[in-house]
């Protein structure tokens, strides 16, 4: 540890352009922009594929990285990454030269999570503060939904609604964040299902007031639901009668048919593989 020290401590000399590269003092809150140089990809990363990362470059090109990745010493010359190696790739592939990053051991990082797990199981945490958790848990330490759930003891249909619940517009998040009393989680989550911020905002008012419980807020989704246009079209098979429902107020055509059955194939497998 002493050369990589020694290292991150002259990559912070003055004339060196990561000159806000922090001391590497093994007793503070380890905490660095580090080198691109001094970090590498887990080689037993089980993720292999990390997918398309220039939605995360345009981010970082407009706000900088703002997650820290998690990184473990390993020798005396290199960090290797814990997690955010999609993070670490985008930032990579647009050109910086240090990325803002988490020092720990994996033994560290492994206790973090159990600590977070426990946590949740013991305080009576908020709705967001709740979701935040779960999203933390994911991200930082590689869970999918279903291995949250199994840790948790909980569904992945709800670990997924819960988290959901951090899509609503910031206005909504802050003030719930403050523990407003009529803002519960089921109330919060059947906002979230609403389809347009617009309609979000207008029950959140009416929640806040006291005037919104869950029947009323399904009842109001249902209602904008059964306003929409729709066609159905049935087909007959050997085994089953599958009945496709168009969002239209006109019969479809053969290649609206066939991209819808391909559409739902589609996302039956992506469910299947992601229970797994």
């Amino acid at each position: 540890m002493a050369r990589l020290k020694d290292r991150l401590n002259a990559a912070a000399a003055p004339g060196n352009d990561d000159q806000q590269l922090p001391l590497l003092d093994e007793s503070a809150v380890r905490f660095a922009n580090i080198p691109i140089e001094f970090i590498e990809p887990d080689p037993d990363q089980p993720r292999k594929d990390i997918g398309n990362v220039d939605e995360l470059k345009a981010s970082i090109a407009e706000h900088g990285v703002i997650q820290p990745i998690v990184v473990s010493p390993h020798g005396t010359e290199m960090f290797r990454i814990i997690a955010g190696e999609r993070r670490y790739t985008a930032a990579k592939a647009f050109g910086l030269t240090s990325v803002p990053a988490i020092i720990r051991t994996v033994e560290e990082h492994r206790r973090l999570e159990v600590q977070l797990i426990e946590n949740i199981h013991r305080k009576e945490l908020s709705p967001i503060e709740e979701a935040t958790t779960y999203k933390r848990l994911m991200t930082e330490f590689k869970l999918s939904q279903r291995q949250l759930a199994e840790r948790l003891g909980k569904s992945a249909a709800a670990i997924n609604q819960t988290v959901r619940i951090l899509s609503l517009p910031p206005r909504i998040l802050d003030e719930a964040s403050q523990g407003a009393p009529n803002l519960t989680r089921s109330v919060l989550l059947e906002i979230a299902k609403l389809e347009t911020e617009e309609e979000q905002l207008k029950l959140f008012e009416r929640a806040k007031k006291g005037l919104l419980t869950v029947k009323a807020a399904r009842d109001k989704k249902d209602d904008q639901e059964s306003k929409k246009p729709r066609v159905k079209y049935p087909i007959r098979t050997e085994s089953a009668l599958v009945t496709i429902t168009f969002e239209l107020d006109e019969t479809p055509d053969s290649d609206a048919i066939l991209k819808a059955l391909q559409d739902a194939i589609r996302i039956e497998k992506l469910k299947t593989k992601s229970s797994q």
